[in-house]
């Protein structure tokens, strides 16, 4: 976990790397509320709506992974209690993909006696290319 003494902007974040694979996607999409077919757990769905030959995985997955590296770095009380991440999707993640997360402090701030920090997030593929990037915060007291 980051004390609020170590954290300093440029700071690399724990890498998450991530295999995803139709089990990985289906298991994620049995937990979540919808129970009906759609892009994540339907390929026809997909290709009907998107226009690929496969379903994708659901953003939040790539959150889910984002938000393991900031609850690594963080720490689970701090992350769990004032953590957030926001991401963007550009690029879907399908079967066969590997997912990496990174991230580093963007900034401080102090604030009535806390640390407010930001921090870049990063999902890229195995070729490379973005999936997703946002930002995630946290507030160390």
């Amino acid at each position: 976990m980051a004390s609020r003494t170590e954290i300093k902007p440029g700071q690399a974040l724990p890498t998450v790397t991530k295999k995803i694979t139709t089990a990985s996607i289906l298991q994620f999409e049995s937990c979540g509320v919808l129970q009906k077919e759609n892009i994540h757990n339907n390929p026809e769905l997909a290709k009907k709506r998107l226009g690929t030959t496969y379903a994708i995985a659901s953003g939040r997955m790539s959150i889910t992974f984002a938000a393991e590296i900031m609850r690594k770095f963080f720490g689970p009380d701090v992350f769990n209690h004032t953590g957030t991440v926001n991401l963007k999707f550009l690029k879907p993640v399908k079967d066969g993909d590997t997912i990496t997360v990174t991230g580093a402090v963007s900034g401080t701030e102090d604030v009535d006696g806390e640390s407010h920090v930001s921090v870049d997030l990063f999902c890229e593929n195995q070729d490379g290319d973005r999936t997703a990037v946002g930002i995630g915060t946290a507030v160390i007291k």
